[in-house]
C-alpha cells in the first residue's frame, strides 16, 4: 500500500516539476497590455544557473528517496528442503534463510529469485517472507 501510494506521488510530483518548467519556459514574462513583438528578448540580468543546478539536484534527489522507499530485498539461490519446510542459502551473502512462502509455489530444487522482506524469528534463525518469485531460473545445477 505504501508502495503504491509513493509509486504515484513521486510520479505526479515529476509530472508536476516537468510541465510547470515547460510552461515558464514558454512564458515571454508581456503583460496583457504590453507591446510584445511576438520576439524572444533575454532578461536583461540573464539567467542564473543556479536555478537549474537547484531543480536538477532537487529532482535527482526525488528520484533517489523513491528508489530507496521503494525497492525490496531480494534473495537468489537454490531452494532445498529441510525440518522446518523450506530453506534457501542467499548466493549473494552466502546466508541461509528458511522461507515464508506465503502461499508461493515454491518447489525444492529449484534456483529461483524471491522479493520479500528478510527478519529473524523468536530463536534468532534468519527468515525471509517470500512476497514474490522475481525470477525462476529452472532446476539447480548441482
Amino acid at each position: 500500500m505504501l508502495r503504491r501510494v509513493l509509486t504515484r506521488l513521486t510520479a505526479a510530483l515529476l509530472f508536476c516539476v516537468f510541465f510547470s518548467l515547460s510552461a515558464f519556459a514558454q512564458y515571454s514574462g508581456g503583460g496583457s497590455g504590453g507591446t510584445s513583438t511576438g520576439t524572444y528578448t533575454p532578461p536583461s540580468g540573464g539567467y542564473k544557473s543556479s536555478t537549474g543546478i537547484a531543480i536538477g539536484a532537487g529532482a535527482a534527489a526525488a528520484a533517489t528517496v523513491a528508489y530507496l522507499a521503494l525497492r525490496k530485498p531480494h534473495i537468489v539461490g537454490c531452494i532445498e528442503p529441510s525440518t522446518d519446510g523450506l530453506k534457501l542459502m542467499n548466493e549473494k551473502d552466502q546466508n541461509t534463510y528458511t522461507l515464508d512462502a506465503n502461499g508461493s509455489d515454491l518447489k525444492p530444487g529449484a534456483r529461483v529469485e524471491l522479493r520479500g522482506k528478510k527478519e529473524k524469528d523468536t530463536s534468532g534463525k534468519l527468515t525471509f517472507r517470500v512476497s514474490k518469485v522475481s525470477h525462476d531460473y529452472g532446476t539447480c545445477k548441482q
